[in-house]
């Protein structure tokens, strides 16, 4: 192994934040503003590279590792793993690490925030406001009348770490949390899925995708959930079936829905931006710059004991 083995990052990302590398590895970054370091310039970098940090938002699949013949670990500063082909990975013996705590306290905000947005209509009077529409119409208080969050039942479809940090939030509000996980227990406040469908005035999407829970959200579970509740994705676009939750937002059966994530993101399905009861965020809900640290931290650190010949933090089998 060289003296100082490359790392290819593929965000400009302050260079403190890969400070366990520091003496460690030659680090690959360009400057490309906010934007991620596109997919050519990876591939034309990635050949001499032991090592990638990526945010999770480079797919990492078979053209990626062939362009890389020196490729020894990929670490993603991000919970998610969707974004590489573990086999191909695991076939080239290339190790893998995540940050699996990391942005958990900032998902919770932003799904609390999602909630309080689609529920009070925060999103649909902003935009009336700055339109000025405001100002043509006067006051017109039966216009905008709204849900009040608390006394609702809030459902969590899974119950990881984000799950709990979004049940205290919500109790704060007064609000009754249940929730469904793979494997029941004797909690009062766990369901099974169909029942928490049905019970649920809010249903929030908080699982990972795996082949079990892709479209886990679709016809058949929106049928069971109650008429005028609100849905809410934090978790990944191929969870749900989108065009099923346009169905049931089109037809009255959802009251409303929030997405920070989309079936094809970054595309994202016109019917939606015609939609004043629909809040859309850009996949943001852990992009707060206090665990953004923590997870690049996190992931170079990983980097840095796989070349110490340590154990890695997070490891990803």
């Amino acid at each position: 192994m060289p003296e100082h083995p490359k790392v290819l990052v593929t965000l400009n990302i302050p260079v403190e934040h890969l400070s366990p590398l520091d003496g460690l590895a030659e680090i690959v970054m360009v400057d490309r503003g906010v934007n991620a370091m596109p997919r050519e310039e990876v591939l034309s970098l990635i050949g001499d590279c032991e090592g990638i940090i990526s945010q999770g938002e480079l797919q990492v699949d078979e053209e990626i590792l062939a362009a890389a013949p020196n490729l020894k670990i990929v670490a993603n500063a991000a919970m998610g793993i969707d974004n590489l082909d573990l086999r191909a990975l695991a076939r080239r013996n290339i190790r893998v690490s995540n940050t699996p705590d990391a942005f958990a306290e900032s998902t919770a905000d932003h799904t609390m925030g999602l909630l309080l947005a689609l529920t009070r209509r925060i999103a649909e009077t902003d935009r009336f406001v700055r339109t000025r529409e405001w100002a043509k119409t006067g006051m017109q208080p039966l216009r905008w009348e709204s849900t009040l969050a608390g006394g609702k039942t809030l459902g969590l479809i899974g119950y990881g770490r984000i799950a709990r940090l979004v049940e205290t939030r919500a109790r704060a509000f007064n609000i009754k949390v249940i929730h469904s996980r793979t494997k029941m227990s004797s909690d009062p406040n766990c369901r099974r899925l169909a029942d928490l469908l049905g019970e649920s005035d809010i249903v929030v999407l908080l699982v990972p995708l795996t082949a079990t829970t892709h479209q886990l959200i679709n016809a058949g579970t929106l049928a069971k959930m109650k008429r005028g509740a609100f849905f809410i994705n934090v978790a990944r676009g191929k969870v749900m079936d989108e065009s099923a939750v346009i169905d049931a937002l089109q037809s009255g059966h959802l009251a409303g829905a929030a997405f920070d994530v989309f079936e094809e993101e970054p595309i994202v399905s016109p019917a939606l931006f015609e939609m004043d009861n629909v809040v859309l965020t850009p996949h943001t809900a852990g992009a707060t710059h206090e665990e953004r640290r923590r997870g690049r931290l996190e992931a170079a650190e990983n980097v840095a004991r796989f070349f110490k010949g340590e154990e890695l933090l997070s490891r990803v089998d």
